[in-house]
């Protein structure tokens, strides 16, 4: 069975002045994902993880669809209440053979904010 990541960055709209203490908004997109994660029913084949940086910074908030076999999406400029479309984007990777998903299939609000298809590893 192939393996699905969710791949969210916590550093994403970290501040470098007195505030740097504060929690992120990638944080907080995190937290509200795992949330809804914990109740949604497919919850078993997409795994959530976070990483440090997506390196993306200009485009914070961004997160990752990475699979076994499938190209790896990112996302960037992601508004923090945007997890449920992300769990919805999700469930459109998680349902291709071949990882394509084509836009206009996405959530609206979720269109706009794709940056990147990267193909998958030989």
């Amino acid at each position: 069975m192939a393996k699905h990541v969710l791949v969210v960055c916590k550093a994403c709209g970290a501040s470098s002045d007195e505030n740097a203490n504060q929690e992120t908004n990638g944080t907080r997109l995190l937290n509200q994902l795992k949330a809804l994660h914990d109740q949604w029913p497919r919850k078993d084949e997409l795994v959530i993880e976070s990483t440090t940086c997506l390196c993306i910074c200009e485009r914070a908030c961004a997160i990752a669809y990475v699979g076994t076999r499938k190209p790896t999406f990112l996302f960037g400029d992601l508004p923090v209440e945007s997890a449920a479309d992300l769990l919805t984007a999700g469930e459109l990777y998680l349902d291709s053979e071949d990882g394509m998903v084509p836009a206009y299939k996405l959530p609206s609000r979720l269109q706009p904010c794709r940056i990147a298809r990267i193909p998958p590893a030989p």
